[in-house]
């Protein structure tokens, strides 16, 4: 229960230090941008809204979450890390207050489309259907930034899961080159984490629930998990230092 506690205040001291640092204005003026150039006049549909905020709100997680871990590197980190709140609540508390954010963002997006531009096909039961695999989406970006990120891991490991994830992206984005044949075993091997991010697009813009949709946020949710667990694992065992911002 202290732990709990000591998380929750931690999260909500970054929070409103991020907010009155005045960081979050870029997170504002981009989705008032998005939501003037994409969803304010035209004419769309649930499944159009959900494929440009999906896309928007990863976009923004992947930001957000690096902005945040950044800060996170300053000196001043080394009081926290040395006080009861401990390595484990300190990177939690980073990553829960880049999901607050980004919510916060996909709300205001939906709030202003469903006020003034509402899709013609909008129904608030599918609306819920959708939000909660691209919300999943959000966190599991979220934790791959935080396990990817200078204060967990040591570059030569950073290079190595960038170079996996790489080889993924790739096999999912193109088709392989005759020459490269040889790797197909490392696609094969290195592209399954990324099914559940995929089918959780797909079932966020065409809200199918049907044949298996339901253990699709339960793989999203468990990739989440696992991701972030090893990046406090790492977290936990590394030796930090904090740079000078």
């Amino acid at each position: 229960m202290f732990a709990l506690r000591r998380l929750w205040t931690f999260t909500r001291f970054t929070l409103t230090e991020y907010i009155r640092s005045g960081r979050i204005i870029v997170e504002l003026v981009a989705v008032i941008l998005f939501w003037g150039l994409f969803l304010r006049e035209w004419t769309i549909g649930s499944e159009q809204f959900f494929s440009l905020t999906g896309i928007f709100t990863l976009l923004m997680a992947l930001y957000t979450t690096a902005a945040l871990l950044s800060l996170g590197e300053r000196p001043q980190g080394y009081v926290m890390l040395t006080r009861p709140l401990g390595r484990t609540g300190y990177l939690l508390g980073l990553y829960f207050v880049a999901l607050i954010v980004v919510l916060t963002m996909f709300a205001v997006v939906s709030a202003l489309t469903i006020t003034f531009n509402r899709p013609f096909d909008f129904l608030w039961n599918e609306f819920f259907m959708s939000v909660v695999p691209l919300l999943l989406n959000v966190a599991l970006l979220s934790s791959l930034i935080v396990l990817l990120s200078a204060l967990v891991l040591p570059n030569v490991m950073r290079l190595f899961l960038l170079a996996v994830l790489a080889i993924a992206l790739y096999s999912q984005a193109w088709h392989l080159s005759p020459v490269y044949r040889f790797i197909e075993p490392l696609q094969s091997l290195f592209s399954w984490p990324l099914y559940p991010a995929m089918a959780g697009f797909k079932l966020a813009t065409s809200r199918d629930w049907t044949g298996g949709g339901y253990y699709i946020p339960l793989a999203q949710l468990a990739l989440t998990v696992l991701l972030i667990s090893l990046a406090l694992i790492s977290f936990k065992r590394r030796d930090v230092i904090l740079r000078n911002q």
